[in-house]
């Protein structure tokens, strides 16, 4: 019964006088390409409204993966790039994180870069 309570008592005394190493999980997931993608809040340019499709590869034109329409001069919150369809001769295509879709490179101002977006 006493050794219970000598346990219980010293248990916690004992792990606070040993610490931990500070943990390098940041650093470990930096290694590992985990990086945070920086927002960048970008104007659509270059059309009067832009289609934003839920996948870069859009087959014909398909309607059925629009998501919503943007105006021309309206800023969106973008955070990545991919590769997609070619839109005068602009391949990539930027990840509108609010909406949960992709524009065309070519529809995006200069803001959206491959350097400032990172890739998805």
């Amino acid at each position: 019964m006493k050794l219970s309570y000598v346990v219980t008592f010293f248990l916690p005394v004992v792990a606070l006088a040993n610490p931990l190493p500070v943990s390098n999980a940041e650093a470990e997931g930096e290694s590992a390409g985990l990086v945070p993608r920086s927002k960048q809040v970008c104007k659509i340019v270059n059309a009067g409204t832009v289609n934003c499709r839920y996948d870069p590869w859009v087959p014909n034109n398909a309607l059925d993966r629009i998501r919503t329409t943007f105006k021309s001069g309206t800023g969106h919150d973008f955070t990545c790039w991919t590769e997609g369809e070619c839109i005068q001769g602009n391949c990539t295509w930027d990840w509108a994180h609010n909406w949960g879709c992709y524009v065309p490179g070519y529809y995006t101002d200069s803001k959206c870069t491959k350097a400032r977006l990172g890739h998805c």
